[in-house]
């Protein structure tokens, strides 16, 4: 009898990986259509670079607040919950985005955004570990990766063409049925892999709000190259987050390209992410997690600063391209180190306190930002990004150096066959 609940528990748990994939390529294609124009549409309806930047930290903040305490919450209650509520605040949240063009509204709404998205980091990437077997969760997170940037792909691709055929209004109200679709999915067929602790969710809440600073202390004591980890995967949060609200715009107001073709910048950069998808997963396990991040953090300071050069569209559509194959490294190499030093706490806690540390870090990084395009010129955010960024790489070169050398002493532990 146990055995049989146990197979049919395991079919389930399976299961979820599609669901996954399904319900996540909606909500991202839902989510790419307006927001990967945010900036260009804060500019339209007046905010400055400033008010952008100032908009999209609070923004960064909610994310970055929300995943330390959900990460831990998703280990006491489950995996479910927070993906479902998750799911809902996007829904709710995209559908308030289209009835109002106020600062301060924007603002709340967008922090509400955040906090769904914090919500369902930590967890997604929990449920996935946890429904497949060790030796297949590499192809899991890679078909839930490509499902989540072929989305991204599409709804970039689509953003500018909808903006100029039925407004931005309404591709707010079209997110929004999208993500409520995929939120009713996720209800219905997703499947818990862990089982809740005995507790109420007051309590649970209550708990993973109190503990999380402490048990992210505690987490980055444990182990020096987690801490190295953390420090350098910070600045390159802090310089991406510095650049990033401000691509569009730059090839909008700099480059002066057309909506339409400010969509295909994104759409491009998201495709080059998606194609090298598998190659960087395969990179991982060949030369090691901790050389792969280091190749990410050198070339993105050489792509970043590329893009600041951009003249024309052609030049814009190749940098950008570029810049996916190059930022494809980052989240296969990143999450398989996080899973590495998983064995100190939970998966989503670990996962949820690092995302949350360096979304700490970039907080402010969008409204610097803001104010180096508006007091030295558009390519500003773009090289100041990439300066932070090079300060990351001896970090990243010492983690692979440490990596290399616990893989020969590894080597020489193990007693030679006969």
């Amino acid at each position: 009898m146990n055995s049989t609940r146990e197979r049919r528990a395991e079919q389930a748990n399976q299961g979820n990986v599609l669901v996954i994939c399904v319900t996540f390529f909606a909500q991202t294609t839902a989510n790419s259509l307006w927001f990967s124009l945010l900036s260009v549409y804060l500019n339209s309806i007046g905010l400055s670079t400033v008010w952008i930047g100032a908009v999209l930290t609070i923004y960064n903040a909610s994310m970055s607040l929300t995943y330390m305490p959900s990460g831990r919450l998703s280990d006491r209650i489950g995996r479910r919950t927070p993906l479902i509520v998750g799911s809902a605040m996007l829904a709710v949240t995209t559908f308030l985005m289209s009835f109002t063009k106020e600062p301060m509204s924007i603002i709340f709404i967008l922090a509400g955004f955040g906090i769904g998205m914090g919500m369902n980091t930590p967890a997604v990437n929990a449920l996935i570990a946890e429904s497949v077997p060790p030796t297949r969760s590499g192809m899991a997170f890679a078909g839930y990766n490509i499902s989540t940037l072929l989305a991204s792909v599409i709804g970039s691709a689509f953003s500018g063409l909808l903006v100029n055929s039925i407004g931005y209004g309404n591709i707010f109200l079209l997110a929004t049925a999208i993500t409520a679709l995929a939120t009713g999915i996720l209800y219905w067929f997703v499947h818990e892999t862990e089982r809740s602790h005995n507790s109420s969710y007051s309590s649970a809440i209550r708990e993973s709000v109190s503990g999380s600073l402490p048990g992210t202390i505690r987490l980055l004591r444990s182990d020096r190259d987690l801490l190295l980890l953390a420090i350098s995967l910070s600045i390159h949060s802090f310089g991406i987050s510095v650049l990033n609200p401000y691509i569009p715009l730059f090839a909008s107001n700099a480059i002066h390209l057309n909506i339409v073709e400010v969509g295909l910048v994104i759409s491009t950069w998201n495709a080059g992410l998606l194609v090298a998808q598998i190659p960087s997963g395969k990179m991982t396990d060949r030369i090691g997690a901790r050389l792969t991040l280091f190749n990410h953090i050198l070339f993105s300071t050489m792509a970043w600063a590329t893009y600041a050069l951009s003249q024309d569209f052609t030049a814009a559509i190749v940098t950008m391209f570029i810049f996916g194959l190059i930022g494809a490294m980052d989240m296969p190499a990143r999450r398989t180190i996080m899973i590495e030093f998983s064995h100190h706490e939970g998966k989503a806690t670990v996962i949820g306190s690092l995302d949350a540390l360096t979304g700490f870090v970039g907080i402010v990084a969008p409204f610097i930002g803001g104010a180096l395009w508006a007091g030295i010129g558009y390519t500003a955010p773009f090289f100041f990004g990439a300066a932070v960024n090079a300060t990351a790489i001896p970090l990243l070169l010492l983690l692979a150096k440490r990596e290399r050398k616990l893989r020969r002493e590894r080597s020489k532990a193990i007693p030679p066959t006969t």
